[in-house]
Parts: structure tokens; sequence; C-alpha cells
């Protein structure tokens, strides 16, 4: 299985950990370090920044509440067995 170093926040420019500090707020929770996975496609702006955007709308305000979202996110990562 491939695999990626999982660098910390402070490796990475300072416009990414503005990015990070946002996360925060989109998250409603103060991270320690970012989340794992928002780390790995921090560090591959053009793959990163286009899945952050779909990810914003797929979140968005809709027929089904954040938390079912999540849910949903999960039960599928689960099913994959992904480890995020």
């Amino acid at each position: 299985m491939p695999t990626v170093r999982l660098r910390k926040a402070s490796e990475y420019p300072d416009a990414v950990q503005k990015l990070f500090e946002l996360s925060k707020a989109w998250f409603k929770y103060d991270f320690p370090e970012p989340p794992a996975m928002s780390r790995v496609m921090a560090w591959d702006p053009e793959f990163g920044g286009p899945h952050g955007r779909a990810m914003k709308r797929a979140m968005a305000p809709g027929e089904f509440s954040r938390g079912e979202k999540e849910m949903v996110a999960a039960a599928v990562s689960g099913a994959n067995a992904c480890t995020y």
C-alpha cells in the first residue's frame, strides 16, 4: 500500500498554515495539529485545492445535515477500509 510521510503543520509554508487556521474555524475545533487528510492534501496544492473546494460544496447546507453527511463519509471510509 502506498504511503506518504505525514508532515507537521510547521513544515508547510505560511500560506498553507493560514489555511490550516481557517480549517479550525470550519471544523469548529481547535486541533493541536491539522487533521491528517488536510495535511496530506495541502502538500500538493494542485490536487488538494480542488479536493478541498469539493469537500466544502459537499458539506454545504442542503437536504442532509452536516452530521448526516459526515456519517455517510465515515461509513464509506469504513467500507473501503480507509483509516481516515
